[in-house]
């Protein structure tokens, strides 16, 4: 009896170990085909791929949605909705960036071809503006050279005009010193010749001497010489008192042939006076004609220097607002060309982005669809639980 205990007990240990041995051995075939199915899995090219997804900011977001729903054992179906919305979202956004491109694309256009002709513009405006201000100021040193050369022709008669003058009146002042002269001498013999008269009447009736004597008439000139320099008058009648009465007759033909020539020299006097008055007012006359001319034609390029130089004025002014357009214009381009191409720029980065998300969800939605064990290994593996 205790011998068959004996046996049992054996028999039911010997079973045990057999049965935990078992056991044992399924475990670790279960984790062997376990280790070996998640080695082939992750040997699949959508385990890469989602490891390429996980590595982007949209696609790490993605797989910790799906990790979420794995662990609560729940359907994907949510998260297939989810990103059917977000790719339609991205897909909505393309196309409005598409359209704000093309909008943005021809108002840049059109802005950097305004500023183009506007450029264009103002260098025409400048060329022109500067062509017509050096025209303008080459007249501008004519006009001032005409200036000066007429207010110097100007000086010129002016200077000629006094110095005639001038001579004018120092010759009119001779020709009355010596005029005057002469008529006081003409003006003495007409007082002394009367009473010469006088006396050879007298003695012409008493019947004296029938000549005179060469040497009292000489001597009676010769004082009258003498004594005339101070008053000719005074000196004939002091002359004519030392005088014999016989000498009277031959005295009176010599003061009556001086007087008559004093009084040709006076009228030769008076004519060369006047022509020489009139020669001088016609010359005075001609230069003041010319002054005058010249102070008129002076005048006009005076008034056509000061209209050339206002249109001067007015083209360095249109030249220098050309300048400033100019350089507003090209500023602006470079402005809007700047804007234009950094909005480009942006426009293709973020395309660039939205298509990375796009296929982002495209690949997820694949692998979803075809190879949800691979996600949800991946998940395991990557401790997105």
């Amino acid at each position: 009896m205790k011998s068959i205990v004996a046996v049992t007990l054996v028999l039911c240990l010997l079973s045990n170990q057999v049965i935990s041995k078992k056991h044992n051995q399924d475990e670790e075939h279960s984790a062997f085909e376990k280790s070996h199915k998640k080695l082939a899995l992750s040997d699949d090219p959508a385990y890469g791929k989602l490891e390429e997804i996980q590595d982007h900011p949209l696609g790490s977001k993605i797989l910790q949605t799906i990790a979420l729903q794995l662990r609560g054992n729940e359907s994907l179906s949510a998260v297939s909705k989810l990103l059917n919305d977000l790719k339609g979202d991205l897909e909505g956004k393309q196309i409005d960036a598409d359209n704000e491109r093309a909008q943005i694309g021809s108002q840049c256009k059109k802005d950097l071809q305004n500023y183009s002709q506007r450029i264009s513009l103002s260098i025409n405006e400048i060329k022109d503006a500067e062509f017509k201000a050096k025209r303008l100021n080459e007249a501008i040193a004519v006009y001032q050279a005409e200036i000066n050369e007429k207010a110097r022709q100007i000086k010129v008669f002016q200077a000629k005009d006094d110095t005639l003058r001038d001579i004018r009146r120092q010759d009119n002042l001779d020709f009355s010193t010596r005029t005057t002269q002469m008529k006081e001498m003409v003006q003495a013999f007409e007082v002394i010749l009367p009473k010469l008269h006088q006396v050879w009447d007298v003695a012409a009736a008493h019947k004296a001497g029938s000549f005179i004597e060469e040497e009292a008439i000489n001597e009676a000139l010769v004082q009258l010489a003498k004594i005339g320099e101070e008053n000719p008058i005074t000196a004939m009648v002091a002359l004519t008192s030392t005088l014999e009465p016989t000498a009277v007759q031959t005295l009176i033909e010599k003061m009556e042939a001086i007087r008559d020539s004093i009084k040709e020299s006076i009228s030769a006097e008076e004519e060369a006076e006047a022509k020489n008055a009139r020669d001088t007012d016609t010359i005075l006359a001609a230069i003041f004609n010319a002054i005058e001319s010249l102070t008129r034609e002076k005048a006009s390029d005076e008034e056509a220097l000061q209209e050339t130089i206002r249109n001067r004025d007015i083209q360095d002014k249109r030249s220098r607002d050309a300048h400033a357009e100019f350089n507003a214009a090209k500023n602006g381009n470079q402005q809007r060309n700047q804007q234009c191409q950094e909005y480009e720029l942006q426009y293709q980065q973020n395309t660039i982005e939205r298509d990375k998300q796009i296929a982002i969800i495209k690949d997820v939605q694949n692998i979803i669809a075809t190879k949800i064990e691979v996600v949800t290994c991946f998940v395991e593996e990557n401790n997105l639980f």
